[in-house]
């Protein structure tokens, strides 16, 4: 074969693979922007969803403004009335544009405004009136009735956009799902056509080269002997690597291992390891076990301790982790030990900020109960103020003080409640388990009576064990939480707290059981629910809860369980929280999630 001819069969084999493929990434983009398209229909659905919770926020200033105002006959009250008014108009005209092309959508914000437009003239109405007269029980019912009209119209609209939504979102799973099999289908054939053509071009070229590989081949058998030992360290290489010989005497260094280290591999070769390796334990800052000697002892394959951290040659320091293996030769005797590593600082905080991630999520979820608990008792001691004002009998102003001083108490305890959540000890203390749940149930006090859920307390004896407050306060946030969701409007819990006695196995503490009567947990869930970022609760859920509540339990020396209740009148799902009375835990342990695959707990 002259070169010419050569040549002509490498274009040939570039050009018909680069020209499948281009037509390959063209009916890919096209596929992307059909896509595109649906998840943009996608976004403007939110879109409409937003402006309308928008502009029904704005309403409600409104009425809060005007209700203020018929309560005190004080203008200044009709701060928020004034200030949501010429936003109102706005936020009709950017709707109206957003849903100009859906008639129904129209139909229902046109119904939307002239319920506003009804409103608006009595609210109207009230402002002309004497301020005098305006706290009129039949006109704050008939006010009270304008407004839920307006409501159910509000949501009539945000129903209908968001049944819009779900379907359109089903369009794009649909089409996705379509695309995935024209791409692979696609893809394959393309791949069929390439290796049928490229095996056919690589056919005639390699026969060229049979002679020129064969002398390789036996040049590759000479030098075979001399580079085993570094095929043996290549194949063991993950991150850092660092290899001895059996006397613990570095003879490689990777770049990553000298970056890590400080020390340059001329600077290192020949070193003992624990000159240039120098590890400690992150907690206690001992000196820590020399892996090449942990290998020589034990024979086997060994990894670090929890907790190790390596000191550089400049004083930095970096988490890792890490494991040491014989590099054996074919007589079975150990001729040197490779050592591979790695840098986990950065996993360490990405951790760290999960589990803060997680306790702050738990806060947001209590903020609108705890607003509205705290706003009820100052409300009340705004209207016995009033009333103190205009009082001159004795004895009303004193039962009136005593009413406003139990209102502020009850604010006091909340607040105490709330602060406890981030207050955190350096060791253990005692914590009355009783106490806890106590707490936590009233921050959640509003949620409950707004879902009308019954809550049935078994728990009237203390129930002592050793913790940290903080933490075990947010993991019965988050099962509370759970069996909340779990039990819906009108449901039943029922929360069960004993201590328990020691057992096989198990040390004396406490127990904390949560039944609840909602559908209880599928069994293609279980399996997942303790894994970071799962949940089942959608754009509801961080999928963080369950994990970390976990990893604080275990942290403690106790378990989670979880079963669907089939003993009693709540079916759903029971949790069982099993704390021992003393723990080896400390503040600077670090929270890790475990995973039971024999368990599961709603995330």
């Amino acid at each position: 074969m002259n070169l010419r001819e050569f040549n002509r069969i490498v274009r040939q084999t570039l050009f018909l693979p680069v020209l499948l493929l281009l037509v390959l990434a063209g009916f890919i983009i096209w596929q992307i922007s059909r896509s595109s398209a649906e998840l943009r229909w996608i976004d403007h659905s939110d879109d409409v969803m937003e402006q309308t919770i928008r502009l029904e926020k704005l309403v409600l200033d409104q009425e809060t403004g005007l209700r203020g105002y018929q309560l005190t006959g004080d203008n200044s009250m009709l701060a928020p009335y004034k200030a949501a008014t010429a936003p109102i108009g706005k936020q009709f005209t950017t709707l109206r544009d957003l849903v100009a092309d859906n008639p129904t959508q129209m139909s229902h914000l046109a119904n939307v405004r002239d319920r506003y437009q009804i409103w608006l003239g009595f609210a109207q109405g009230v402002l002309n009136k004497d301020p005098t007269v305006v706290n009129d029980p039949r006109l704050n019912q008939h006010g009270k009735e304008l407004m839920d009209s307006l409501r159910d119209a509000v949501n009539a609209m945000l129903q209908t956009e968001g049944h819009i939504r779900r379907e359109r979102a089903n369009a794009a799973l649909s089409i996705e799902r379509r695309e995935l099999a024209a791409v692979l289908v696609s893809s394959l054939l393309v791949g069929l056509l390439l290796a049928i053509f490229t095996r056919s071009r690589l056919r005639r070229v390699s026969t060229t080269y049979d002679a020129a590989l064969e002398e390789l081949t036996n040049k590759a058998q000479e030098i075979y002997e001399r580079r085993q030992w570094f095929q043996t360290t290549l194949e063991s290489i993950g991150d850092a690597v660092i290899a001895c010989d059996k006397d613990g005497n570095i003879e490689f260094v990777n770049a990553i291992a000298q970056e890590l280290t400080g020390w340059t591999a001329s600077e290192a070769l020949g070193r003992p390891l624990n000159e240039v390796f120098h590890i400690i334990n992150e907690e206690t800052r001992q000196v820590a076990e020399n892996p090449v000697d942990k290998v020589r002892r034990l024979q086997m394959v060994v990894g670090l301790a929890n907790h190790t951290a390596l000191i550089s040659r400049q004083g930095k320091e970096y988490i890792i982790d890490d494991s040491a293996a014989p590099i054996r030769a074919e007589d079975g005797e150990m001729r040197g030990i490779v050592l591979v590593f790695r840098d986990v600082t950065e996993a360490r905080r990405s951790e760290a900020a999960l589990i803060a991630a997680e306790k702050l999520a738990v806060a947001g979820r209590l903020a609108a109960s705890i607003a509205h608990e705290i706003h009820n008792p100052l409300d009340s001691v705004a209207n016995l103020h009033f009333l103190l004002e205009n009082e001159t009998d004795p004895m009303k102003r004193k039962e009136y003080l005593r009413m406003a001083q139990q209102e502020l108490s009850r604010t006091m305890q909340i607040s105490r409640t709330l602060l406890s959540l981030y207050r955190e000890p350096k060791a253990p203390i005692p914590v009355d388990l009783k106490d806890l749940a106590e707490g936590v149930l009233l921050l959640l006090e509003r949620s409950v009576a707004q879902q009308g859920i019954t809550i049935e307390r078994q728990f009237k004896e203390p129930c002592i064990v050793e913790g940290f407050p903080a933490e075990l306060r947010q993991v019965f946030t988050n099962v509370f939480l759970n069996a909340l969701d779990a039990a819906g409007k009108g449901g039943r819990i029922r929360i069960r707290i004993e201590p328990v006695a020691a057992a096989e196995l198990r040390s004396a503490g406490g127990l904390v059981e949560v039944a609840d009567s909602g559908p209880g947990i599928s069994e293609q869930v279980t399996g997942n629910l303790f894994q970071p970022f799962f949940t089942t609760k959608g754009e509801n859920g961080t999928g963080l809860g369950l994990w970390v509540s976990n990893g604080i339990v275990l942290k403690h020396g106790g378990s989670i369980r979880i079963a669907n209740n089939d003993d009693g009148d709540l079916r759903g799902a029971c949790v069982r929280v099993y704390l021992p009375t003393r723990t080896m835990a400390n503040s600077s342990t670090r929270t890790t999630a475990h995973v039971d695959q024999g368990t599961g707990i709603r995330n």
